[in-house]
């Protein structure tokens, strides 16, 4: 995925906002919004950060092509560290119960 998908990705099935709705969250125009997610121009610096703070994803994820989507636990309180810490291992025990049939 290329930035304008994962700024599209994001916007659509993290937050479930609309181009509208994301824009003011970002104090930016609707416009702006449809030229990033069409490649038409790419986002600054500046609202890189806010785009990854607001999903809570780390900004290598929007820049880099080949980095696949992963959380940033950074800002999740203990209680929420715990619940995502729980499903990892979870998952990682699972995957590894799959791996041995």
């Amino acid at each position: 995925m290329d930035i304008a998908d994962k700024i599209k990705f994001l916007r659509t099935e993290i937050l479930k906002l609309s181009k509208i709705d994301f824009a003011r969250k970002l104090n930016v125009s609707r416009i702006t919004i449809h030229n990033w997610e069409c490649g038409i121009s790419t986002p600054t610096p500046t609202h890189i950060v806010l785009i990854t703070s607001l999903c809570n994803v780390t900004p290598d994820y929007i820049i880099y092509d080949d980095v696949r989507y992963q959380l940033n636990p950074l800002g999740l309180d203990n209680t929420g560290y715990d619940i995502l810490k729980n499903l990892i291992d979870y998952f990682e025990q699972r995957n590894d119960y799959i791996a041995k049939k």
